[in-house]
């Protein structure tokens, strides 16, 4: 008789490999299959950074914030060597958002999060500090404190430490065909394995919808928007280890990081897209990021400065708004077949997958017998 696993997860990106981790250090039998790389696709397309997302206040998403808020102390414990805080400074211009706003944005992100290790805002003089990057305009600003990680790296540390406790990792395969059978799911892959576990989850984030219909052959109870989201790199633009939060005229903001000790990165875009694959920068996201850079920094950068791009394409939850206001949170659908659970997940962004991965256990847990539900992911280092 063949071997049956607990959980089979669809998608090796940040909330798969979160998910295998927790499950697989709680005893449970897991089995993960990527298309390709662990890691490879919307997982290693961010911004690089672990954050509580300071614009999403603007749209009430007081939960969202302090839940992520909360889970960058955490990653920051137990990622210490691939993340470091960093300061970010916006720069006050009249036009745009008024200093009593921006400064009660920072209040709340200083303080939702509760106790934390990371600097706290303040308001910083930039003629004095930044007079050689900024133009002359901007002699007022905030500085606050994000976390930088490399998000790729991050992802296989999940993965490395789920294969460490006997997690099953299968790359560069496709999952080609699901079938229910009496006391499991049956998962084809292209490579003529034929897996079988009790619970299976799919962690496809773009693919979500194309794997659910066209593989699952079940029709998805939920939409989603897929937004893209573009970088440019740029070779080193100034020496001092800060980075820039710009506002923009359309209310957008863009960053501007020093990136991997020799580079500039500056994003992002938000474009909607009809599929996962349309996934390159285009000439108005370029003209977009250039632009909002130029708008600020006294060294102007053309297309001819530009080393390399990026793209990276966001599953959003379909709420039927604007691409800037829907929601960077998360939800599960989950559906039961003769007692087969499916759970399929719809949103979430790099910061939150620890607790995503945590969430998802918890709703699964009555379904996996004799098995612990007590939490662990939160001490235990990545290493």
């Amino acid at each position: 008789m063949s071997e049956i696993y607990d959980l089979f997860i669809i998608g090796g990106g940040i909330n798969g490999a979160g998910i295998a981790r927790d499950a697989a250090g709680r005893n449970i039998k897991v089995c993960l299959v990527d298309k390709g790389e662990i890691g490879g696709a919307t997982s290693s397309w961010s911004t690089k950074l672990i954050h509580g997302g300071l614009r999403y206040l603007e749209n009430y998403e007081f939960k969202l914030v302090r839940e992520s808020l909360k889970e960058r102390e955490i990653i920051y414990n137990i990622a210490r060597e691939i993340t470091k805080p960093i300061p970010f400074i916006i720069p006050y211009a009249k036009n745009l958002r008024p200093k009593w706003l921006i400064k009660i944005g920072l209040f709340l992100y200083d303080s939702l999060g509760g106790k934390t290790t990371i600097p706290k805002s303040k308001t910083i003089n930039l003629s004095n500090k930044l007079s050689k990057i900024l133009k002359g305009e901007f002699n007022e600003g905030f500085q606050y404190y994000d976390l930088q990680v490399d998000d790729k790296q991050l992802t296989k540390l999940n993965i490395k430490d789920a294969i460490k406790n006997k997690a099953k990792v299968i790359e560069h395969v496709k999952v080609i065909k699901v079938k229910k059978s009496i006391n499991c799911w049956e998962i084809f892959l292209e490579n003529g394995q034929v897996i079988k576990s009790k619970i299976l989850i799919n962690a496809s984030g773009p693919w979500v919808n194309e794997i659910t219909n066209n593989i699952i052959k079940i029709k998805s109870n939920k939409k989603i928007r897929l937004v893209k989201g573009s970088h440019i790199i740029i070779n080193k633009l100034y020496d001092e280890d800060v980075a820039f939060t710009l506002q923009n005229k359309d209310k957008r903001i863009i960053f501007v990081i020093p990136y991997k000790e020799k580079y500039t990165l500056i994003g992002t875009t938000e474009v909607e897209i009809s599929s996962p694959e349309k996934n390159k920068i285009d000439k108005d996201e370029i003209k977009y990021l250039i632009d909002c850079y130029n708008d600020y920094f006294l060294k102007h950068i053309s297309e001819k400065n530009i080393v390399s791009t990026y793209s990276g394409v966001r599953p959003l939850i379909e709420d039927f708004k604007e691409a800037t206001k829907v929601t960077r949170d998360y939800i599960f659908d989950i559906n039961i077949y003769n007692n087969l659970p499916i759970l399929s997940i719809y949103g979430g962004k790099l910061t939150t997958y620890r607790k995503l991965s945590e969430k998802v256990l918890e709703e699964l847990f009555k379904y996996l017998p004799n098995k612990t539900n007590k939490p662990w992911t939160d001490k235990k280092k990545l290493i």
